[in-house]
């Protein structure tokens, strides 16, 4: 968790405005503390699948689902295309916006919609 960096503070003020709509569909919240994060109406597909098993340099192996929108995260550090999952797809860590708990990435595209890759054991439906 990120919970009282100094850059998890700024990613709060950072983060997008707009709520996650009941109405849309279900919603997905963080494991951690319940805030609303995205809506099972976000969901896509990206490199052929909605979800994706991925193992980082370090080792660890994430399980994650693509979504469009994820209104309940805020971001931390720059853009890098180091080591991405997604070619051509540079990538910021993607946090609760409430608790600070790790959820996922955002990925980012000249010319392309961005979306997000969020960690599924780090969600639950509401």
């Amino acid at each position: 968790m990120f919970k009282g960096s100094e850059q998890f503070e700024a990613a709060k003020l950072k983060q997008t405005r707009h709520s996650v709509q009941a109405a849309d569909a279900p919603r997905l919240v963080c494991g951690e503390c319940g805030h609303a994060i995205t809506a099972e109406s976000e969901r896509i597909t990206m490199g052929g699948a909605h979800q994706h098993t991925f193992t980082n340099p370090h080792r660890v192996t994430y399980r994650i689902a693509c979504f469009r929108d994820a209104p309940g995260c805020a971001y931390v550090g720059a853009a890098t295309d180091e080591f991405t999952w997604f070619p051509g797809y540079a990538w910021r860590i993607a946090l609760c916006a409430r608790c600070g708990a790790h959820l996922g990435w955002l990925y980012q595209k000249a010319g392309s919609a961005a979306f997000h890759g969020l960690i599924s054991g780090q969600l639950r439906a509401e």
